[in-house]
């Protein structure tokens, strides 16, 4: 059985023993509709307003036959209060047990002493007899201090009224209002909330705590049983014949019921009789009657000397009525007065207390109010101003870190929804988009923009050194055709990998154009020397003396920058594009490509055994870094020849065969472990390149699954590729013959010399160490040309003037 949920009317399971409790969303709309009516919310606004004033003002203008009627009217309060509190608890969520549903329910509890059926006054003592007695304690009295901190409870009920009649305001505006009225943001009503609640605590404190912590002065009370009695006990002492340790035994105990420190003045007379000394007895001291004017001014006539009663008097006087039908004397009503003093220490301590408590409230307020800004508002702007400035300085930088955990805030479960913490995470997202935007070639104009000035995306270019790689996806244009809208996820997916295993490397990705991608790993600011021109032939001093004077911040995969050589750098570039090799090879036997490689298409235009391949070319050299185009579209990149140079390598691997061409230039940069596993192709020249450019391959015969994970070491650093001691390298070309390699160097180097018959009886076993080798073939293709005898014009390289 299902039920609608009450709140957004879902449809939710019910168990049987549910279905008692379970409130349809229908009758849940009804109810709200009477809470929210303006009605309803008239007559509960003036309800509370009596609520507030409505006893007092019975008590202080009204006869007492008035009191029926304002009983009536607080108990008709009292249960409209009652049935919007339980309605509250069935029709709004998370009302039930919550801030406001406490305050609601006290308020609506301390009604009842109101409504007449329970009196929590303290009753009068008086002597005289008769059917109204109960009445005139309810009229007379005053509320003790816990009835009239209750009944200052329900002010809290004025602030959610305030709040409903300015929501409702707000829906009865003209039309041009409604169309402009801005919603007010998540925290800023939540920022309310808290302020508001706070608020509420704070004055609710000081309202219970302080009548506590005060010390009556001039004061008549007429409500007090105990001084009463204790006054006639000693009335009852002192008008027989009792001893003066009877006497003194009353006079105590007197003391020490109405708690003071000194009892000053008691006097017992008849009613009009009070000048007649005759007709009164006076203790301490026993000198006739005399007013509390007369003991005052005498006391403050004597503080010349040493009294004991301080600069100040804390005079009370007490007044007890007897009424003569229960005295021995037959006529005259009776009268006894009692004036105390009551020492300022105690109102001092009490005054200590009273600043202690309005401190701490203060500070309570300052720190919470000023923590409830920090959390909703000041962080979140920090964080945001934090991000910029990062990205002005460093336009590279991970700032995801500097976001908000929102794990810490678990217990609000609306904190991510915060207008300030979205617009952080927006922020925290346009950076890293920007990043990927751009790329590294755009770091400049991300930090220069992220600065304070006008927009200009066109930032003036910048000379650096880097490493390019250049893939090409083969056989874009048939398998385009054949994947047609499913072309996008397809090259998205060969992205993945080029991009993951770069980015691994300490790689970025800088442009992607179709079925092409340029990567590239920057080395130095400006040029690295030995590195800048085509004619330069670098050596190994000059590679050592550029490790020694260039170091390259990187993290990679690791979690911690560290610093690496230009030659580290090459190699994990040379690892970084092995790792595309194996990848692509085994997404295409058991991975993500295998679908397209089944796809119908493309099995009917290239046959069953069809697998995608990718081609790599590798360079490195100087390069302007920055952006190319206008105000309406830019791309951040490099331009330079040695750019066009790697784009030209991979071509050139259609050429030879071999998936991967690299540079000797680039070659020269390797560490000797990594030459170890290199062969030479050929020395070309090619168009726009000076001088001629020796082309090596790395032979990949195996590709194990696992090939390429980066290996971070326990203080969060990646750990340097080693070519000499890392066997995966060497199971890359674990099928290859172990003499090939030197073979194929030799036979290069005989074809180069011009020793071509040498060459040719080389390439033929390397023929037989790995057929259909496309380098082996093509050189053999070329002498074969000549009659395996070298031109007498050979230079000791081949033009490649066209189509590389």
């Amino acid at each position: 059985m299902n039920k609608v949920s009450p709140v957004d009317g879902a449809q939710v399971p019910i168990e049987a023993d549910d279905e008692a409790q379970y409130v349809s969303s229908e009758a849940v709309e009804k109810i709200n509709k009477i809470l929210n009516d303006n009605i309803f919310i008239s007559v509960m606004t003036f309800l509370t307003v009596f609520a507030l004033f409505g006893d007092d003002m019975r008590v202080a203008f009204f006869p007492p036959a008035a009191d029926v009627m304002f009983f009536s009217l607080s108990l008709i309060a009292f249960f409209l209060f009652l049935f919007e509190l339980v309605s509250s608890c069935v029709a709004k969520k998370g009302y039930f047990l919550n801030f406001y549903f406490w305050l609601d329910l006290i308020s609506t509890v301390s009604l009842l002493p109101d409504t007449g059926l329970i009196n929590l006054n303290s009753a009068e003592y008086s002597g005289s007899t008769g059917d109204n007695e109960a009445l005139k304690a309810g009229r007379a009295s005053k509320a003790s201090k816990a009835t009239r901190v209750i009944r200052l409870v329900r002010l809290v009920r004025m602030v959610r009224i305030v709040k409903l009649w300015k929501m409702h305001g707000a829906q009865e505006e003209v039309d041009e209002f409604e169309e402009n009225e801005i919603e007010p943001t998540k925290v800023g009503a939540k920022l309310n909330e808290w302020t508001t609640r706070k608020l509420i605590v704070m004055i609710l404190t000081s309202v219970m705590v302080l009548p506590y912590l005060e010390v009556s002065g001039w004061e008549e009370t007429v409500d007090d049983f105990y001084v009463h009695s204790q006054l006639e006990n000693i009335y009852n002492i002192v008008s027989g014949d009792a001893s003066p340790q009877m006497e003194n035994h009353f006079i105590d105990q007197f003391v020490d019921n109405v708690g003071s420190d000194e009892l000053i003045y008691v006097k017992f007379c008849k009613i009009g009789m009070e000048n007649d000394e005759d007709s009164c007895k006076a203790l301490f001291p026993n000198d006739g009657y005399k007013s509390l004017n007369d003991i005052k001014t005498g006391l403050r006539g004597e503080m010349s000397t040493d009294t004991g009663y301080g600069n100040d008097l804390n005079l009370i006087q007490y007044e007890w009525i007897r009424d003569p039908a229960s005295l021995r004397e037959t006529t005259g009503e009776y009268m006894a007065e009692a004036i105390i003093y009551v020492q300022y220490s105690q109102e001092s301590v009490y005054n200590i207390f009273k600043t202690l408590l309005v401190m701490a409230i203060l500070v309570f307020g300052t720190v919470t109010f000023q923590k409830d800004a920090q959390k909703l508002v000041l962080d979140p702007i920090n964080r945001m101003v934090t991000v910029v400035h990062t990205l002005s300085e460093n336009p590279l930088a991970n700032t995801s870190a500097l976001a908000v955990a929102h794990e810490e805030e678990a217990g609000d479960k609306d904190y991510e929804h915060y207008e300030t913490i979205l617009l952080e995470k927006t922020i925290v997202k346009i950076g890293g988009l920007l990043q990927i935007g751009f790329g590294a070639a755009g770091a400049a104009i991300i930090g220069k923009n992220m600065k304070a000035g006008a927009l200009n995306p066109m930032v003036p270019g910048k000379m650096i050194t880097s490493i390019y790689g250049f893939c090409d996806i083969r056989n874009f244009t048939d398998t385009t055709e054949c994947l047609q809208e499913e072309v996008m996820v397809y090259v998205n997916k060969l992205g993945f990998i080029v991009h993951g295993a770069t980015n691994d490397y300490y790689g970025m990705a800088n442009k992607n154009v179709g079925d092409a991608f340029l990567l590239s790993w920057k080395i130095c600011e400006d040029l690295l020397p030995g590195f800048n021109a085509f004619d330069e032939e670098p050596n190994e001093a000059i590679r050592t003396r550029a490790c020694e004077t260039v170091r390259v911040n990187v993290k990679g995969a690791g979690t911690v920058d560290r610093s690496i050589t230009p030659t580290e750098l090459a190699d994990s570039a040379l690892a970084a594009f092995l790792k595309c090799l194996v990848d692509l090879d085994n997404a295409n036997t058991a991975g993500s490509l295998t679908e397209y490689r089944r796809h119908t298409r493309v099995v009917k235009r290239f046959g069953p055994n069809f697998r995608i391949r990718m081609g790599f070319g590798m360079h490195v050299g100087w390069a302007i870094e920055g952006a190319i185009g206008s105000h309406f579209k830019i791309d951040a990149t490099y331009m330079s020849p040695h750019v066009e140079m790697s784009d030209r390598l991979e071509a050139g691997s259609k050429i030879f065969g071999v998936p991967i061409n690299i540079s000797h230039w680039l070659y020269a940069l390797l560490s000797p472990a990594a030459r170890k596993f290199l062969r030479p192709l050929d020395r070309i020249l090619v168009e726009g390149c000076p001088s001629p450019m020796t082309v090596y391959t790395y032979d990949v015969t195996n590709f194990p699954t696992d090939f390429g994970l980066p290996k971070i070491g326990p203080n969060g650093e990646q750990e340097a590729v080693d070519f000499a001691n890392d066997p995966q390298f060497q199971d890359l070309q674990r099928d290859l013959h172990p003499a090939f390699l030197e073979n194929a160097r030799n036979a290069v180097k005989a074809y180069l010399e011009g020793d071509w018959p040498t060459a040719k009886r080389t390439l033929e076993m390397c023929l037989m160490q790995k057929p259909k080798d496309g380098p082996t073939l093509r050189l053999l293709g070329i002498m074969s040309g000549y009659g395996f005898k070298a031109p007498k014009d050979f230079s000791g390289y081949t033009e490649m003037l066209e189509g590389y």
